[in-house]
């Protein structure tokens, strides 16, 4: 018997489809994603609530697109931080959030801790509508396309991968790179053709600015793999030449590369001058090398292997039953290409995660020896999050599989008992934990009836099915909220020594923003008497990560983690996986203990290292005397406020010692005979005489985060020492004199030298890769804007023609004229 899909065309009528029957059913499965959605993140949408689940939303994101939002609200460019690290370049930072449009956009819009809620929600949706359009533009049934897309929004939102934001950028970007990239191979006119590249280049960029590492190399790999998989099969179905194929592939590369050269070309080039300058295998630098302050952050091995058999385990990352039982079915589907672009995809991820490759050393020496090989060996596990696409889409062909053919029960009973057997069966039987496995087994049951009514050509049967799937996937996030906290275990794990947890359900958020954005007593007077202020919270300060999980409401007075960036007050310390060298090397081999890569943390704060660190403020627990001079003037709950006297921003030194190398410099100021108030140590001769002591003065005004004026009246040649971590983009300018790039001292500290007598001294930062990248995208984009416009007009005149047909040909008249 002949079967129709439910979204086959019907023979026309005279009756006009009504309203409801023509919108219903397109906004329906868009809606279902919302709702379950809201529900999942409800903590977080509708009670103004914060996770502190992960240590990274508070002690990395919310600080500085809070000073982004800040720095465009002023209207700026924000290529400088001064308000962490003794300062830092930010704009180039690849987790800045610059031309990020999210995040740009909201923390321009809306207040700090508002803007990051609606990002963290805005985020799986996005990834389950992105996901819903791009099985929609492939064919999909619209209950195949919205299984899809639910259980991927619903993967982010009942898992702290909701909370790892970059991950969650890729997942959310990614469906749009797809969309752009299929509808850019299949475009019959060469203007939807460019729209739909232009659609793809910008998404492709929206995840280089949210994680230009292993999210940026995920989001290539599935493109790269669903554009030649679509590409073979065109060809093969005769729908593209094979040399058109190979150019279309090669120009929307070049063309998402080029256009995105604002957001590559500042990010790298920022690198060589970071503690990721030798990347993660050699972090630090030639400078922390030669101190012996190497650290390697490598993961020693792969994952578990049986790790993607957790998307069947709840609470947490939990996929839903009709998505999982029909993933085997996915060979079925009639788009053939979709089913190995994903398979292909989700394969390589999981071999790449194995302990038997990741944790040879064959293979580990091989891979350092590639360009940014170490990124993949800094967390191989990172390479699952790509399959909170890969199995909802595989899941979501197995079931349009069933919808466009139809199958006997006995076989679809058999398909889906292979699903069973993978997602259930197997891991009971190898010694998973039957609790785990609860939500599926019912869930199983019930999908099973309805995908062999679905075989049966029972069309509503799909409706139900989705119905099914959303209030399951709704239960698993109602589980999630509620757990009690404990590590979830599928049991099936090599250890439990972390590295090899499944993702965990995203509890219910414990933070009030509005609590957390209000300053306390210690807040308010450094904003009302300024100064860079460090924090020395013991025992938490010998942490190797420093203060990253100390993020209770207790320790909020003590302004951890960066938290005084949300008042725009200066902090010495932070935490960010990049920082200057200089800065980086000299916090390690100041501390006695050890400090992770991306931590930075005053362990022993000592008169030298304040002094060097132009620290005015020390925060300290009040039962924990300090060991440097200080006055009491503010306290708050269990913190004190003191103001260490000396320790100016701007100093004038008049004697230095000139060494030749970064690691000369970086012992001669952590040696104990050191004295920053009496004299520099710098690596070329600043190019005036030595005259030891003498009456000068020094002020300064900080015009804005990368500009300052400073002020010098002394009776000698003087070095001006700014108490800010150097970098080489820092130029300065004596009384209008030609810019100069300023002088490294006292290896991470800025000098300017200044001629005797009363002087202006301005102090700039800028970062030309940065107007480098915006021009070169700019005339990518521009070439792009000229295509479509030449497109259009070309595609016009051949249509007019077609239409009108050619002009007549001219003939030469009776009353013509001769020579």
């Amino acid at each position: 018997m002949r079967t129709v899909a439910p979204d086959a065309p019907v023979e026309a009528s005279d009756e006009r489809p009504s309203f409801s029957s023509r919108v219903l059913p397109a906004v329906a499965g868009p809606a279902l994603i919302v709702a379950c959605v809201l529900f999942a993140l409800r903590g977080i949408v509708f009670r103004g609530f914060l996770s502190d689940q992960h240590p990274d939303i508070l002690a990395f994101w919310l600080p500085r697109w809070c000073y982004l939002g800040h720095a465009l609200r002023a209207g700026h460019v924000p290529v400088w931080n001064p308000l962490q690290f003794d300062g830092v370049p930010f704009a180039s930072d690849p987790q800045s959030g610059w031309l990020y449009a999210p995040v740009m956009v909201l923390f321009r819009a809306f207040s700090c801790g508002t803007a990051l809620r609606m990002f963290i929600v805005l985020q799986p949706l996005m990834a389950g509508l992105g996901l819903y359009w791009f099985l929609r533009t492939e064919g999909l049934h619209r209950a195949a396309a919205t299984a899809g897309g639910l259980s991927a929004a619903m993967l982010i939102s009942t898992s702290t991968v909701g909370l790892s934001l970059p991950f969650v950028a890729m997942l959310a970007w990614l469906p749009f790179v797809l969309v752009g990239a299929g509808l850019f191979l299949r475009a019959r006119t060469w203007p939807r053709r460019l729209g739909w590249l232009a659609l793809a280049a910008f998404a492709w960029g929206q995840v280089a600015s949210a994680h230009m590492s292993h999210g940026l190399a995920m989001a290539s790999l599935a493109t790269l793999v669903y554009l030649v998989a679509r590409a073979v099969w065109m060809v093969r179905r005769g729908e593209l030449g094979a040399w058109q194929a190979v150019a279309l592939f090669v120009g929307f590369c070049a063309f998402v590369f080029a256009a995105n050269l604002a957001i590559l070309l500042p990010r790298m080039s920022l690198f060589e001058r970071t503690s990721l300058r030798g990347g993660y295998g050699a972090i630090g630098g030639a400078a922390a090398r030669g101190a012996g302050l190497v650290q390697r952050p490598l993961s020693p091995g792969g994952f578990w292997s049986g790790w993607p058999l957790a998307f069947g385990s709840a609470p947490g990352a939990y996929a839903g039953a009709a998505i999982l039982v029909a993933v085997p079915m996915a060979v079925r589907a009639s788009r053939r290409f979709l089913t190995i672009a994903f398979g292909a995809t989700g394969a390589i991820c999981y071999v790449l995660t194995l302990n038997a490759l990741a944790g040879a050393d064959w293979f580990r020496n091989l891979v350092l020896k590639l360009p940014y090989g170490d990124v993949y060996l800094h967390n191989v596990s990172r390479l699952r999050y790509l399959l909170f696409l890969v199995i909802p889409v595989l899941g979501a062909l197995g079931i349009q599989s069933l919808i466009e053919r139809p199958t006997p029960a006995r076989r679809a009973a058999a398909w889906i008992g292979a699903g069973a057997g993978l997602w259930l069966g197997v891991p009971l039987v190898v010694g998973a934990h039957p609790v785990r496995l609860a939500l599926l087994a019912g869930g199983t049951a019930v999908a099973a009836v309805l995908l062999v009514r679905l075989a049966r050509a029972r069309p509503k049967a799909a409706i139900v099915l989705v119905a099914v799937l959303a209030v399951e996937l709704v239960g698993s996030a109602a589980w999630s909220s509620v757990w009690n906290g404990k590590t979830v275990y599928l049991g099936l794990e090599q250890n439990e020594s972390g590295r090899d947890l499944m993702p965990q359900p995203l509890l219910w958020p414990g933070v009030q923003v509005s609590a957390y954005e209000r300053a306390g007593p210690i807040a308010r007077y450094l904003e009302h008497h300024p100064g860079r202020y460090d924090t020395w919270d013991e025992p938490q300060v010998n942490s190797s990560k420093g203060y990253l999980y100390n993020q209770s409401p207790a320790t909020w007075p003590a302004l951890e983690n960066t938290r005084g960036m949300l008042f725009s007050i200066p902090d010495a310390m932070g935490y960010s996986p990049l920082q200057l060298t200089r800065y980086w090397s000299w916090i390690r081999a100041e501390n006695p203990g050890r400090v992770y890569y991306n931590a930075s943390v005053l362990q022993d704060p000592t008169e030298q290292a304040l002094r060097l660190l132009g620290v005015r403020y020390l925060i300290a627990r009040s039962r924990t005397p300090i060991e440097v001079p200080g006055r009491l003037v503010a306290r708050e709950s269990r913190y004190l406020l003191y103001e260490i006297p000396g320790n100016p921003v701007v100093s004038l030194v008049g004697r230095w010692n000139v060494v030749p190398t970064g690691s000369a410099a970086l012992h001669a100021v952590t040696g104990s005979s050191f004295d920053s108030g009496s004299r520099a140590v710098v690596q070329r001769d600043p190019g005036i005489p030595q005259s030891g002591s003498g009456a000068g003065s020094a002020a300064y005004r900080r015009v804005s985060p990368q500009e300052l004026v400073v002020r010098t009246t002394t009776d000698a040649p003087r070095l001006v020492v700014l108490h800010d971590a150097f970098d080489s983009g820092w130029t300065y300018s004596v009384d209008g004199s030609e810019p100069q790039h300023v002088l490294a001292a006292d290896y991470f500290l800025q000098a300017v030298p200044v001629p005797a007598g009363s002087h202006t001294v301005l102090i700039r930062y800028d970062d030309p890769n940065i107007g480098r990248g915006l021009a070169a995208s700019a005339v990518a984009w521009g070439l792009l804007g000229a295509a479509v416009v030449v497109a259009v007009v070309v595609g016009r005149r051949r249509r007019r023609y077609s239409e009108v047909g050619p002009p007549p040909e001219r003939t030469s008249g009776s009353g013509s004229t001769g020579a």
